[in-house]
């Protein structure tokens, strides 16, 4: 893991750029280094990297048919899945249409997501304090980040984000589109040739432990 900084200096040194001739001041570097983050967190998303994943604990309230996110997961973003330890199983989403057409089910049966409320509705009202493992990919918001702002991901992209930012620092001039859909490609093959092996795809079972 590294600062934004210190990959501006590598890329500087790759397109010849070490006394900011081409690029005066960090600014434009930065922000090829903000959308190529950007767009390393859909590309993990997209094909389930695990290292872009998290997991967190998380608690019902007697009498409460819902569980706020709003503290405990002020950075989700997608959904993976949610699991009631007590029985090791997925408590299955629903959508809308299904949760409003259904009859009650047991407690940790189903459940629905109501992101914008950050809340996460149960099918069934508990009684007690029930134990939730809830995994899901974070944001990764580049909008306060700086150049002394870290990597994400312990750095593990840092050299295929360096790579996708020197080729477009090297085409800032060419409104060439299909050269920017071709980094894109490159840069997602390269991450799923590094890490796709480390995830293994969901299976859907009754038991998630079986």
């Amino acid at each position: 893991m590294a600062s934004i900084a210190t990959l501006i200096t590598e890329v500087r040194v790759d397109i010849n750029d070490s006394n900011s001739t081409r690029f005066s001041t960090d600014t434009p570097l930065l922000t090829l280094f903000k959308k190529a983050i950007r767009r390393a967190n859909r590309i993990c998303q997209r094909n389930d990297i695990n290292f872009a994943k998290k997991k967190v604990s998380l608690s019902t309230v007697a009498a409460q048919n819902y569980i706020d996110i709003s503290s405990s997961v002020a950075d989700f973003d997608v959904w993976i899945g949610l699991y009631y330890e007590g029985e090791h199983r997925e408590i299955e989403p629903m959508n809308e249409l299904e949760w409003n057409s259904e009859e009650e089910t047991g407690l940790t049966e189903h459940c629905l997501l109501d992101q914008a409320n950050s809340k996460i509705y149960l099918k069934g009202t508990p009684s007690a304090v029930l134990s939730l493992d809830f995994w899901y990919y974070p944001t990764v918001d580049t909008s306060t980040y700086t150049t002394s702002t870290s990597t994400p991901w312990s750095g593990r992209l840092d050299d295929i984000i360096m790579e996708y930012v020197r080729m477009r620092a090297l085409n800032m001039d060419e409104m060439d589109l299909s050269f920017d859909s071709q980094l894109m490609t490159d840069m997602e093959n390269q991450i799923l040739e590094s890490y796709k092996r480390n995830s293994v795809g969901r299976v859907n079972k009754v038991g998630w432990m079986n």
